[in-house]
């Protein structure tokens, strides 16, 4: 009688870290759940931000990128992992809004009024 022995591997999942859990970890929160409490949103709906997911659900809505981005004292394009060389200086902007789809003019328009808005905000409280 042969005995065999069932060879069985054992994979090992090794997340990688995203943008935005490097910086809520240099932030100090030391898990996504207790940097979603302190946000104020779902846990899972954070996390699932954070592991950078595909798909309709899992795209951080803007005005939560930018309380975000807010609170690391980063900008947004750091929050979703796009933080990459400064455009040169003297950036035709109006040649790139033109540039931009129907949909990214919206989004763009819509930075624009929340940064208006900041700066009212900013400028009230005197700083």
């Amino acid at each position: 009688m042969t005995q065999t022995a069932e060879n069985t591997t054992t994979r090992a999942y090794v997340r990688t870290r995203t943008a935005l859990s490097e910086l809520r970890a240099a932030a100090g929160y030391r898990n996504a759940k207790e940097f979603a409490a302190a946000l104020g949103v779902p846990a899972s709906t954070y996390s699932r931000w954070e592991r950078g997911s595909q798909g309709p659900d899992s795209a951080i809505p803007m005005a939560a990128a930018w309380a975000i981005a807010d609170r690391f004292g980063c900008t947004i394009d750091a929050v979703v992992g796009r933080d990459g060389e400064p455009e040169p200086e003297g950036r035709d902007l109006n040649a790139f809004y033109r540039s931009l789809s129907e949909g990214g003019r919206r989004s763009l328009d819509e930075y624009a009024q929340y940064l208006d808005f900041r700066e009212r905000i900013l400028a009230a409280e005197g700083r």
